[in-house]
C-alpha cells in the first residue's frame, strides 16, 4: 500500500516536471528570438591602437532586410556621428552588418548604437557598446643642425650690426660728407647765387718767401750805407791832405 502511494507520488512529480519543461522551452526560445549582439570588430570595450576604417557587428540571428529597420551608427567622444551613414547587411552572412568610419579619428571613447529586425520571428531589438581609440602620437625631436648652430642668436644680432646696415650707414656718411664740405666752404654772409666782387688779397702763406727775400735785401742795403759813408769820409780826408 505504501509502495503504491510512493510510486504514484513520483509519477506525479515527473508529470509536473515535464509540464514545466514544456512550458519553459517556448518561453526561453521566445526570449532569445531577437537578433541580439553577438560579437564585433572592434569588440566591446576594446582599446585599439589604430583608428579602424569600419565597424563590423555580428548578431545572433539573421537580419530581415527592411528599409529603416536595421541601423548601425557610431558616435565620437563629442557625441557626434563619425560614420559614413552606409550601414549594410552582408550578402553572404546576413548576421553581419557593417558601417564605414571617417578618416583620422582622434583618440577617445566611441559609442556604437545598433538596431535590428530578426528574420526568424520579426522581432526588433536595439543596444549599444563602446570601444576606445588610443593612438600613440610620435614625438618629433628637434635636432640641432650645422646651419642652426652657426646662425647668430637674436641677442648677437642686436649687438653686431648687420653688413647691410653697415653698408647703408657708410653710404649715407659718404653722401653727407660732400654736402657738409660744400656748406662749410660757402660764405654764410654771401647770398646764394651771388659772388663776392670785392678786392682779392693774396694769401699770406703764398707771399712769405717774397717778404723774407725783401727783408734780407733791405737789411743788407742798410748795412752797406754806413760802410760807404765811411769810405767816402776817408777818401775826402786823403784829398785834403794832398792839397
Amino acid at each position: 500500500m505504501i509502495e503504491t502511494q510512493l510510486r504514484r507520488g513520483v509519477a506525479g512529480l515527473l508529470w509536473v516536471a515535464l509540464f514545466l519543461a514544456a512550458i519553459h522551452y517556448p518561453l526561453s526560445t521566445a526570449v532569445h528570438a531577437h537578433a541580439d549582439y553577438d560579437r564585433s570588430a572592434p569588440s566591446a570595450d576594446e582599446v585599439v591602437s589604430q583608428a579602424p576604417q569600419q565597424v563590423q557587428v555580428w548578431f545572433t540571428q539573421d537580419l530581415f532586410r527592411r528599409e529603416g529597420q536595421n541601423a548601425l551608427e557610431v558616435y565620437g567622444p563629442d557625441d557626434r556621428r563619425v560614420d559614413q551613414d552606409d550601414a549594410a547587411i552582408d550578402d553572404d552572412d546576413r548576421k553581419l552588418m557593417t558601417v564605414s568610419l571617417q578618416s583620422d579619428l582622434p583618440n577617445g571613447v566611441y559609442t556604437v548604437r545598433w538596431r535590428t529586425l530578426s528574420a526568424d520571428d520579426g522581432d526588433d531589438a536595439e543596444g549599444e557598446f563602446h570601444f576606445t581609440i588610443q593612438v600613440d602620437r610620435p614625438q618629433v625631436m628637434a635636432t640641432p643642425t650645422a646651419a642652426s648652430a652657426a646662425a647668430p642668436t637674436a641677442a648677437e644680432e642686436a649687438v653686431q650690426p648687420s653688413p647691410t646696415n653697415t653698408a647703408k650707414a657708410e653710404g649715407a656718411g659718404l653722401q653727407s660728407t660732400p654736402t657738409t664740405a660744400a656748406q662749410t666752404s660757402e660764405d654764410p654772409e654771401t647770398p646764394p647765387g651771388q659772388t663776392d666782387r670785392g678786392p682779392a688779397f693774396p694769401c699770406p702763406g703764398s707771399s712769405a718767401p717774397v717778404l723774407l727775400f725783401l727783408g734780407a735785401f733791405l737789411l743788407a742795403r742798410s748795412r752797406r750805407k754806413p760802410s760807404e759813408r765811411r769810405s767816402q769820409g776817408v777818401s775826402g780826408n786823403l784829398g785834403g791832405e794832398n792839397r
